[in-house]
């Protein structure tokens, strides 16, 4: 079993770089969510953003046969991009594993498309197959000269996938997380989406006849090692696209862990779907298994929807969790620490605790918070929102410094709805009238979280650039991740950067809504 860490991509001559130095080539890369993070990120650091296309295949995709076909409408897309010549098509494990017939493919999309179809062969399965597949260099050395240059925006940023969500999201001490994947999926992690502090992910590496005959044997024989080490208190099993796929048995691995006097759990990850989605439905199976244990409610406040790259820096809530405790209340972060007693109210941060929080509402009648203290006026909001559901005594209001005047500028916000929520209040105490808040959602569950999250607010929740451009161009000005410039065009933009799209890089110190980094670039915006 190998251990995952953080790691920076130095090493700028991959197969990927000799394809992409090509000008007239579109690399399309097929598969789920985690197969194209790590290669959306090297496509970004080397300005290939616009000869960078994926294939977002579905499980039931490859379970139902209709994964070729999606590769296949993602390839006559890329065609049409000006100035494509050459169309790459970057196959995943899966692909290689259900055995499409590539040669059909190369041949009919060449011939309707006009532009040169080829598939190349990649990752561990390539390898191990028995069949020796063409090199990138062999690729090139067969087309015709270069002729011209693609010209085209960026595709939208691939959000972390629901593997390093779980990852991120499970941080109590003591445990590990234990990754199936034929390893390619660690490099989503390795470059993106893995805390640089974190050494307690390990990537578990099947055999190759595991593909024939099932990974059980091999999973449960690493994790028990890895648990008899004595290192761990407990195990969580994460999944990926091929093991998913495979329906691997998750009961025979996590009991090789119980034996060894681990804890041991599974999340329903498959790296198709994203973070939030993730995060989830692990913040609802962690409050369902420890209401089973709980003592009765006290003065706990439960934060639900945090974990570092979902929400940034952990001191952003320093302020708010001294209020808390400074009235007697105990306060729980959920994924981070144990859940002994039922809470007496819930604060909610993000929509990836909204399925827990709503659980809590519905089987105990936990009050839920679902607003942030962002700015003077939005803290004295917060806290009398808290104050009244627990009983505490409502500190005197305070009123927000605001410019008097209203402003006709038009502002579209790009973040989590509560996020949203927090920053449109903020914008309007300043005299901001025109205002439009907005959600990513990777795929149809997330934008299921995000439209419970709005509690009936206007939010516009899009998964493509096409349902986001009018609000994009009609705004003045955009709230947002910078990583979505490059797909949606330039604009003046008030930097909101997060680990869900950004990676590790926007999860430091001072990052997220309520950090000082925000608050600084807020008050700048504030004074123009």
């Amino acid at each position: 079993m190998q251990p995952i860490l953080a790691e920076e991509i130095r090493d700028f001559d991959t197969s990927l770089d000799r394809l992409w130095a090509r000008r007239d080539l579109v690399v399309v890369a097929a598969g789920a969510l985690i197969c194209f993070r790590s290669i959306y990120h090297r496509a970004r650091q080397i300005g290939a953003l616009g000869r960078f296309r994926y294939a977002a295949v579905r499980a039931e995709d490859y379970v139902l046969g209709t994964a070729e076909e999606t590769i296949r409408d993602a390839v006559r897309d890329s065609a049409r991009l000006p100035g494509a010549r050459v169309v790459v098509i970057y196959l995943s494990c899966l692909d290689i594993l259900i055995r499409p017939d590539f040669a059909d493919i190369e041949r009919t999309l060449s011939a309707e498309t006009g532009c040169i179809v080829r598939c190349f062969f990649r990752g561990p399965l390539a390898k191990s197959d028995g069949i020796r597949h063409e090199t990138a260099e062999e690729l090139l050395a067969a087309l015709p000269p270069e002729e011209g240059a693609v010209t085209a925006s960026a595709s939208l940023p691939p959000p972390m996938s629901d593997t390093a969500g779980v990852s991120d999201f499970l941080r109590e001490e003591g445990a590990a997380h234990v990754l199936v994947t034929p390893s390619g999926c660690r490099n989503a992690l390795a470059c993106m989406d893995l805390m640089s502090e974190r050494s307690d992910v390990y990537a578990l590496i099947p055999q190759a006849e595991d593909y024939i005959f099932g990974m059980e044997e091999t999973a449960a024989a690493e994790t028990g090692a890895l648990a008899a080490e004595g290192a761990f208190r407990t195990v969580h099993l994460l999944s990926s696209p091929v093991p998913a796929f495979m329906a691997m048995e998750a009961a025979p691995v996590l009991q090789a862990a119980e034996e060894q006097g681990c804890r041991a759990s599974a999340s329903p990850t498959d790296g198709f779907h994203d973070a939030v989605c993730g995060a989830a439905a692990a913040s609802l199976r962690l409050v369902q298994e420890a209401a089973n244990g709980w003592r009765a409610a006290g003065q706990t406040v439960l934060i639900l929807g945090y974990s570092p790259l979902l929400f940034g820096d952990m001191a952003q809530l320093d302020a708010s969790t001294a209020f808390l405790t400074a009235y007697g209340c105990g306060v729980c972060t959920a994924g981070l620490d144990a859940l002994t007693e039922r809470p007496a109210l819930v604060w909610l941060v993000s929509a990836a605790g909204v399925s827990a929080a709503e659980w809590l509402r519905r089987e105990y009648d936990v009050p839920v918070v679902r607003s942030l203290p962002l700015g003077d006026a939005g803290q004295t909001a917060w806290r009398a929102e808290i104050a009244a559901v627990l009983g505490l005594p409502i500190e005197e209001a305070c009123v927000e410094q605001t410019a008097g005047d209203v402003r006709a500028y038009k502002i579209l916000i790009i973040a989590d709805p509560i996020a949203d929520a927090a920053i449109d209040h903020l914008l309007r105490a300043y005299g901001f009238c025109n205002i439009r808040c907005a959600a990513y959602a990777w795929d149809e569950e997330t934008a299921a979280l995000y439209r419970q999250a709005t509690a009936g607010a206007d939010v516009l929740v899009f998964r493509t650039a096409a349902e986001l451009q009018s609000a994009w161009d009609a705004a003045d000005a955009v709230v947002a991740d910078p990583a979505l410039l490059s797909a949606m065009g330039e604009k003046r933009i008030v930097p909101l950067p997060t680990g869900l799209l950004s990676g590790r890089d926007a999860a430091g110190e001072g990052s997220g809504v309520l950090g000082a980094d925000f608050a600084a670039i807020l008050s700048a915006f504030l004074k123009c």
